[in-house]
């Protein structure tokens, strides 16, 4: 799966996410590769679940990142997929790697 999301990755690499660069709108391919994300994570998400698989996993983190890779751009996502990475993102865990991540950075 990470291959295939391998566009996103590339067109909307990680300092979107923690740096809030801007980049070009995606490409043909970087929207295929989105539309693949945006199906893969709406039929694993059990809809009123919070989480991917009951229990929080490290899963639900990288899954919001790939997501919060296009949200935290601007790009179109479903509000659905929007709501899962905002309150994933929220984990305190999360907000501690954030702010060392914006530390070491600064």
């Amino acid at each position: 799966m990470r291959s295939d999301l391998m566009p996103i990755r590339e067109e909307r690499p990680t300092d979107v996410v923690f740096a809030g660069a801007k980049k070009a709108p995606l490409t043909a391919e970087g929207k295929a590769s989105a539309e693949k994300l945006f199906a893969m994570a709406e039929h694993l998400l059990v809809l009123g679940q919070p989480n991917l698989f009951g229990e929080w996993c490290i899963a639900d983190t990288d899954l919001a990142l790939m997501i919060n890779r296009l949200v935290l751009h601007g790009d179109e996502v479903p509000e659905r997929l929007v709501d899962y990475a905002t309150f994933q993102w929220q984990r305190a865990s999360v907000q501690r790697f954030i702010a060392l991540s914006a530390k070491q950075s600064g």
